[in-house]
């Protein structure tokens, strides 16, 4: 640890170069103190999972369990990373309950750990700063006098892992500690997010659309080779098992936490009545070794007394979506037309996506599909004037 000193006392005279050779080393020498410490948070075969209707009393459980203090210097930086999808606050079944975060905050204010924020970015379409108020977090910071960081904002650093480069947030590279606060919630495409996705609010707009065109499962996995967590609690006490929107809640009265995001989200994918193996980029998370879902050699520490729950997504969702022909469709197109199509109970056949931009059609959604005969303006388009095309003649 004495070449950590070393190093930190250069690197304050030189480049920002230097500093992200700092935190790389820094990053490396938790991994050798997290193999020798298997009570702490660093064990990777570790989950804590807490059962109860008090989200900050529950991370507070988890917290003294984990006992975090203990890897996270008093003059490192902390971010906390929660899902702010949108603007809609946590009932709704979308976001990341601001509760959670402010138990961490004054957790680690009690231990002297004052450098904190709070670094997000909402989908294509939304207002990052909207998601800040509406779901609570501008009254959070400044309650606590916390810094709210939009990754819509920031600067970019490329990254790259496997061929694929993508702009990731210097601040959050830059974070020398780095908290994931995921929701555990279904996905219209990935079929759910959790951990690993939820790293994806740290990337460019323009990278967010790009991620789309190439599927989403092989960027999603290759973005956790470039940038990770050095832990995470997920919050599961109010989700929506269908839309990563929200709008159809269900209290699981559940969290979740540990160090590896492949073992979390498959633990995860089990409460929203999921099998692993259908997750796409959990899969292939496993394969280039970002963690193991291996849950039957897993150390599953359970705190509290609550019940447990499974949710399970609307069965309507596998007819919906046959009727869709989708070829690079961003989340928010591709939700809100689903979202539509489950209220109006359409059987109209619908082309939505990126892949559809300059060619012809019958009927489209967004403006990618700007040329069909007929198409649903927005990117993304509203969904009242999706609903009043699919009720149309």
């Amino acid at each position: 640890m004495l070449l950590l000193v070393f190093v930190k006392q250069h690197c304050e005279k030189r480049d920002r170069q230097c500093l992200l050779f700092f935190n790389a080393t820094k990053m490396y020498w938790r991994v050798i103190i997290s193999k020798a410490n298997t009570k702490g948070p660093f064990d990777m075969q570790t989950l804590y999972a807490v059962r109860g209707k008090d989200p900050a009393g529950m991370t507070k459980q988890i917290l003294d369990a984990a006992k975090l203090e203990q890897y996270i210097g008093k003059n490192d930086s902390v971010g906390l990373k929660p899902n702010l999808v949108v603007a809609k606050t946590y009932k709704s079944g979308a976001t990341t309950n601001p509760a959670i975060c402010a138990l961490i905050i004054e957790y680690l204010f009690e231990h002297g750990i004052k450098n904190i924020s709070i670094i997000e970015s909402s989908w294509i379409g939304e207002k990052t700063s909207r998601a800040f108020e509406v779901c609570g977090y501008n009254e959070l910071a400044t309650r606590y006098g916390v810094e709210l960081i939009d990754v819509k904002k920031d600067e970019m650093v490329v990254k790259e892992y496997g061929g694929l480069k993508v702009e990731v947030s210097r601040r959050a590279l830059e974070t020398d500690y780095l908290i994931n606060l995921p929701l555990i919630k279904g996905h219209c495409q990935t079929k759910m997010t959790c951990a690993l996705k939820n790293l994806k609010g740290l990337v460019s707009d323009k990278e967010k659309r790009r991620f789309h065109q190439l599927g989403l499962t092989e960027p999603i996995a290759y973005l956790n080779k470039m940038i990770s967590a050095d832990y995470i609690i997920a919050d599961g006490t109010w989700t929506d098992p269908t839309f990563e929107e929200g709008g159809n809640p269900e209290a699981l009265d559940v969290m979740i936490a540990g160090s590896d995001p492949v073992l979390l989200d498959t633990y995860a994918a089990g409460l929203l009545g999921m099998k692993p193996q259908n997750i796409g980029y959990l899969k292939l998370a496993e394969k280039i070794g970002i963690g193991s879902g291996d849950i039957e050699s897993a150390k599953i520490i359970e705190l509290g007394q609550g019940e447990g729950r499974t949710a399970q997504r609307d069965e309507r969702l596998e007819h919906i979506e046959g009727l869709i022909e989708q070829d690079n469709a961003c989340s928010a197109c591709y939700a809100n037309l689903v979202s539509a199509m489950l209220q109006t109970e359409s059987e109209k056949k619908v082309s939505i996506g990126q892949g559809f931009f300059n060619k012809r059609g019958e009927l489209g959604c967004g403006d990618c599909t700007s040329l069909f005969e007929r198409y649903v303006k927005g990117c993304p388009p509203e969904v009242d004037d999706i609903i009043k095309e699919l009720e149309g003649s």
